[in-house]
């Protein structure tokens, strides 16, 4: 087959769906998985990263980087072979920018119609704060979301250590705002993922000070934390050689070792211990009335119930 570029290559994997026939121990294996994505079916889609520490924390399963690589090797596999549901299981995606418009003017309304079944207020209207979740492992995201959206806060992607342009349109984002700011964070418990968050708030921190002086941003750790570490008896790993920022730390732990449902629970606890319940009610309610006032509204334009 030829390639895009004119190469040729002694080997490729398969590609699109393929028909897979595993060993037994692998079936086993995948009935496990398949056991563990139903036990999380509400924190949907999971990570390799966050199966993985299941099967090693309930499971027994080797906790090596080899058996890992194993392990993703075999959920490609089994969801090219449609063995496992591709929703099921999240990687880092692409971005994406543009869009191609409508088919017609009745496609508009429809679409507007649809946008309007969605409406609701400001949920953070009459709130003390200005919250935001940060979140290390893109590909927890949508699970942190999930939880966060509820309460009309927005969630970030904060991996690795962040671009100075994306550092400094955080501050301003931060600088703008009227109420203090928290930022919770949910990360890695090693020399990189700590550096991470200490780094994005002191560059965050001294930018917002320049441009806000007023302004003071409270950064607050959700996961993973020493005691949760503890708590939970999740497991560790040394640190790596390679990883030397900060003081040496006996123990490690990557955010995916917390069991989906666990993290849900440690970022609503975190939200919901800041949040005015009261405001969020009676902006939920005044949603409510709008979005009735929004769709009467368009059931009156020509062209809006086509």
């Amino acid at each position: 087959m030829s390639t895009v570029t004119g190469r040729t290559y002694t080997s490729t994997r398969v590609r699109g769906f393929a028909e897979w026939n595993p060993r037994p121990e692998t079936l086993a294996l995948l009935d496990t998985v398949q056991g563990i994505l139903r036990e999380y079916r509400a924190q949907l889609p999971l990570t390799n990263r966050q199966i993985f520490y299941r099967l090693v924390g309930a499971h027994h399963y080797e906790k090596t980087e080899q058996a890992y690589a194993r392990l993703c090797e075999y959920l490609n596999r089994a969801r090219r072979a449609r063995i496992i549901p591709f929703s099921s299981i999240r990687d880092d995606g692409t971005d994406s920018q543009g869009g191609p418009g409508w088919s017609s003017p009745r496609a508009f309304w429809r679409y507007v119609q649809r946008s309007a079944d969605y409406y609701q207020h400001d949920e953070t209207d009459g709130q003390p704060y200005h919250c935001e979740l940060w979140v290390e492992a893109g590909g927890m995201l949508p699970q942190a979301a999930a939880v966060a959206n509820p309460y009309g806060i927005t969630s970030y992607t904060a991996g690795g250590f962040n671009g100075l342009t994306d550092k400094y349109e955080t501050a301003e984002r931060i600088a703008q705002q009227d109420k203090p700011v928290i930022i919770f964070h949910v990360g890695d418990y090693d020399p990189s993922g700590c550096a991470i968050i200490d780094s994005l708030a002191a560059d965050v921190g001294a930018f917002v000070g320049e441009l806000a002086r007023r302004q003071e941003v409270d950064w607050r750790r959700i996961a993973v934390t020493p005691d949760q570490i503890e708590r939970y008896g999740l497991p560790t790993s040394p640190q790596k050689r390679t990883d030397v920022r900060g003081e040496r730390m006996p123990d490690t732990v990557q955010a995916e070792a917390l069991p989906p449902d666990v993290l849900a629970a440690e970022i609503d606890a975190a939200i919901s211990e800041v949040i005015d319940h009261d405001a969020l009610e009676a902006a939920r309610e005044r949603g409510d009335e709008e979005r009735a006032e929004i769709l009467r509204t368009l059931d009156g334009l020509t062209g809006a119930g086509q």
